[in-house]
């Protein structure tokens, strides 16, 4: 299945920018006439404030078709705190603030999350005349989560891409892209059992470019025109780019993905003061994915239903396959998930070496589950044993590297949970819950590590956050080697078992 979700986010307010506010409700206007005159399914996620200005109400209720979804753009405004008796604590004195106090649900007590997700839903309900059955944010606790999952029955949760100290959160080491069922203790990792199993899923906002959004400027030729910001479909960045936006149409929708392919194109309306093309981009982004082959436009609580109907039992394995890279330099990268892990294999000239594996370890509870966050910004991630970006922000040398002579890789479906990456003799073969590695010898750079690191001569220790987890390794041979760690093959095959307490 070849999904696209439409979906705009929509605030009443920015206090950032006089200008920026000036231009909220003619660019949602615009957003709406829009999509409606494309006719595709769409989504409009809306805030809370939203909910409480006439013109916005107006507007969503005579301006929706039978091909429009309204959801619930769950960021804290102060009309909802004001509402249940809480304070608004923007240290501007603000309406809304983007910060993580008050912009976002850790930054409250459990108690006061019940009592804003309570409110949001009986605002809608009294606005609309229905619950919303999607619930988005930019980052949203795991309390939140399993609260809206149990007394809302929603269909769907959508959170932002991987991103490192940008606005106001970190999120790294994620279910790549398409869509996974979070655990009960850890909205940001995919649940192994059914036991710490939400049966809603978790969908990845943004459509994040799977060579560049991972360390933004590195891998950039020194002459290239298309340096943006965000390495995303996000319209504001993408769109004056349409060679880059058919590049992340081929590589999401006619690259390999095991059976599941899925994107988010859209944009909050306060970008519209910013860039006044942006409702235009946003309609050439749906133009060109009308002629894109089998895909399908969906509203976003659709999209989460076709999940559960298709999904019924656990997090499928998923791809995102980039074989070419739109910039001059000389690229490859194959993401692959599982409930298991999730790996980024990675080609630079002629070196191929994972630049990311995290686990993803059910137990492992979010640090915001019954405390608030206290700081400015907030932190998800999963369990690392391979990490370029902040282990190697200091490093000479990081990463795990498989070849440094090697030819372009091609890539090819096993089975429905199978991916092979191959050049040569050599080959990477991921499933969901180990990799065989075939003719190469492994040589991993920690760079400056997080976590503490010790080996053994069949595997790699890891503790991390007071969490114990492990690379096993089968047909090979672990060495410590000065500021490195080597894995020989013994066996014409080497397996990489990935295992959490």
């Amino acid at each position: 299945m070849k999904v696209i979700n439409v979906m705009n986010f929509i605030r009443q307010c920015d206090p950032r920018n006089p200008v920026i506010d000036e231009m909220l409700y003619p660019t949602a206007k615009a957003q709406l006439e829009m999509v409606k005159r494309m006719d595709v399914d769409h989504t409009f996620l809306l805030q809370y404030d939203t909910l409480c200005d006439q013109k916005y109400v107006d507007l969503f209720k005579n301006g929706a078709t039978d091909k429009t979804e309204l959801g619930l753009w769950f960021e804290i405004v102060r009309e909802m705190t004001d509402a249940v008796g809480l304070p608004y604590k923007s240290e501007k004195g603000w309406k809304w603030d983007w910060h993580i106090i008050p912009g976002f649900s850790m930054g409250y007590s459990v108690e006061e999350r019940e009592m804003l997700v309570d409110e949001a839903m009986r605002k809608f309900r009294e606005v609309y005349g229905f619950y919303p059955r999607t619930v988005a944010s930019w980052t949203i606790d795991t309390h939140t989560v399993n609260y809206l999952t149990e007394k809302y029955n929603i269909s769907a949760i959508a959170v932002c891409r991987d991103q490192v100290s940008t606005d106001a959160y970190t999120m790294i080491g994620g279910y790549f892209n398409q869509a996974y069922y979070p655990s009960k203790k850890n909205m940001f990792t995919p649940a192994k059992t059914d036991e710490m199993q939400v049966n809603v899923p978790v969908f990845r906002l943004l459509g994040p470019d799977p060579i560049h959004n991972y360390d933004q400027d590195k891998y950039i030729s020194q002459n290239c025109e298309h340096k943006m910001a965000c390495y995303t479909m996000e319209a504001v960045w993408v769109g004056p780019h349409p060679n880059v936006m058919d590049w992340l149409y081929k590589t999401y929708y006619e690259n390999e993905d095991l059976g599941f392919s899925y994107s988010q194109i859209g944009q909050e309306n306060t970008f519209g003061a910013q860039e006044r093309n942006l409702v235009a981009y946003i309609e050439e982004q749906i133009e060109k994915a009308k002629k894109l082959s089998g895909v399908t436009f969906m509203k976003m609580g659709d999209t989460g239903d076709w999940f559960k109907k298709q999904y019924p039992e656990y997090t499928p394995a998923t791809a995102v396959t980039a074989l070419d890279n739109w910039d001059t330099e000389d690229i490859q990268s194959v993401y692959y998930d599982s409930r298991f892990y999730t790996a980024n294999l990675f080609r630079h000239n002629e070196r191929i070496f994972f630049r990311a594996i995290y686990a993803f370890d059910e137990m492992a509870e979010d640090r915001y589950i019954r405390e608030k966050c206290t700081t400015f910004d907030a932190a998800y991630e999963n369990q690392p044993v391979v990490d370029t970006v902040i282990w190697g922000k200091e490093a000479e040398k990081c990463g795990m590297y498989l070849d440094t002579d090697g030819e372009p890789f091609s890539v090819e479906k096993v089975s429905d949970t199978q991916l092979k990456a191959f050049w040569g003799h050599k080959q990477v073969v991921f499933s969901e819950n180990r990799m065989e590695i075939y003719g190469c010898t492994a040589e991993f750079y920690p760079g400056e590590a997080k976590a503490e690191i010790t080996v053994s001569t069949d595997a790699i220790d890891y503790k991390y956050r007071g969490r114990h987890y492990y690379l096993r390794v089968r047909g090979g041979n672990v060495q410590k080697i000065d500021s490195h760690i080597r894995i020989c093959p013994t066996a014409e095959k080497m397996t990489f078992i990935i295992e959490t307490e």
